[in-house]
């Protein structure tokens, strides 16, 4: 039987998964929330989507602005639309019998803690960060920069049902949940540890931060990475993990350093921040925002570094 998934998010990290996804021969739904339609409404002028880089090609896409139709293509929703959006994704979704459903949040920052307060769902798991590096274009055209071989994943243990537990920590449930992706899935012992996991918060805010001059004085005419992660950028960002790594040892994670992570998501073999600023490619080529007020800040900060915080206040 022909796998079917439903995307949550017409935005460049749902397109890129639709495109993945569609290739595997997976049939595939997107929905586009009605307020913001911006990218699903460039690719239905064009009859099609078009992407370059890691993944090339056409793919003839399905999109739907009903959120009714979404819930009854699949029984298995992802969602990716960036987390100041997963409150008005799960708003729209509280009228729904979810019993039997999967949601997966990619990335979650903690998305299941909230939907399960919220909703009544089969399952939810969330990923420490999106598989692909990826941008799309006015024209709605897709470039993937880098599509990543393994992201970390947990589900969320319901308190008082240990059977939730036990039925996400088979082996049939994680062989199901890997047929969806094409990345090799690395399970975490709980949502914490992929919270913990998501390296987003140790790169984005302080190179956000300590280019913040260069991206308004230039409206972010430079590349991110390659012009903007310089030896000093380094320093505090692994200072940043540093802490990281030190909150998860206390909770008894062994976590991986946000070197480690990158290259284990890219097959890299990288010894120096530095040094994967100027030479990986699904970095080099990002250029930086053009403006402060962005996602690598009002996303990262409080969904990660101030969670990362109240965790290591609880120590």
């Amino acid at each position: 039987m022909q796998l079917k998934v439903c995307i949550l998010g017409a935005g460049p990290a749902g397109f890129a998964l639709a495109a993945d996804l569609s290739s595997r021969g997976t049939n595939v739904l997107i929905y586009s929330h009605p307020t913001h339609p911006r990218h699903a409404n460039n690719v239905l002028s064009k009859g099609h989507l078009k992407s370059h880089g890691a993944i090339k090609g056409i793919t003839l896409v399905h999109i739907t602005f009903s959120i009714h139709e979404a819930v009854e293509f699949s029984k298995i929703l992802i969602l990716t639309v960036p987390s100041t959006g997963q409150s008005t994704i799960l708003h729209e979704l509280k009228p729904f019998a979810l019993h039997h459903h999967t949601i997966i949040a990619v990335p979650g920052n903690l998305f299941s803690l909230i939907a399960n307060a919220e909703i009544e769902v089969g399952h939810i798991l969330e990923t420490n960060i999106s598989p692909y590096s990826c941008r799309m274009s006015d024209e709605g055209e897709l470039t993937v920069f880098g599509k990543k071989n393994s992201i970390s994943i947990a589900a969320l243990h319901k308190p008082g049902n240990p059977r939730t537990y036990l039925s996400t920590n088979s082996s049939s449930f994680k062989a199901k949940i890997q047929r969806i992706f094409p990345q090799r899935l690395q399970w975490c012992t709980n949502v914490i540890e992929v919270s913990l996991s998501n390296i987003n918060g140790v790169f984005h805010p302080l190179m956000i931060l300590m280019n913040a001059g260069r991206i308004e004085s230039t409206r972010g005419d430079f590349l991110l990475y390659k012009h903007g992660l310089t030896r000093s950028v380094a320093n505090a960002i692994q200072a940043v993990d540093k802490v990281r790594l030190e909150i998860g040892s206390a909770f008894g994670f062994n976590l991986d350093s946000v070197l480690e992570t990158s290259n284990l998501c890219y097959g890299a073999n990288f010894t120096d921040l530095v040094d994967l600023a100027q030479n990986s490619k699904p970095h080099m080529k990002l250029k930086a925002p053009s403006g402060i007020e962005n996602r690598n800040v009002s996303e990262d900060v409080p969904d990660l570094l101030v969670c990362w915080f109240g965790l290591a206040g609880k120590l």
